[in-house]
C-alpha cells in the first residue's frame, strides 16, 4: 500500500529500508524522501516504520552480507605517473 504519494513510497519500501538499517524517520527521509513534498505521510510512515522496528526480525529477512576485503591496487609501473589528486567538490559557505 502507498503511503507516501508525492514519492510514491510504499509500506513494502519501508520494510526493505529497516531491513537496510534505517531506524528513524530521517533515515528514511533521506533514503527515500517521504515527508519532503507535502507532508501528509508523516503519521502513516512513522506507524509503518515503528510497527516495522517493533516485530521481530523474520527468518525471509535479507541478513546483512559479510564485509568483502577490497584488493589492493596494483602500484603502478615505474614509467606510468602517479594518479592526480583531485581537489574536494563541496561547499563550505552552506
Amino acid at each position: 500500500m502507498y503511503l507516501c504519494i508525492c514519492q510514491s513510497v510504499s509500506d513494502r519500501q519501508i520494510r526493505e529500508a529497516v531491513a537496510l538499517g534505517d531506524r528513524t524517520m530521517g533515515d528514511l527521509v533521506i533514503r527515500l524522501g517521504v515527508g519532503m513534498t507535502c507532508g501528509k505521510c508523516i503519521d502513516s510512515v512513522r506507524e509503518c516504520l515503528e510497527a516495522c522496528l517493533a516485530a521481530p526480525a523474520s527468518v525471509s529477512s535479507p541478513s546483512p552480507a559479510a564485509p568483502v576485503a577490497a584488493e589492493a591496487a596494483p602500484a603502478p609501473a615505474e614509467g606510468d605517473a602517479a594518479p592526480q589528486q583531485r581537489p574536494a567538490w563541496f561547499a563550505t559557505d552552506l
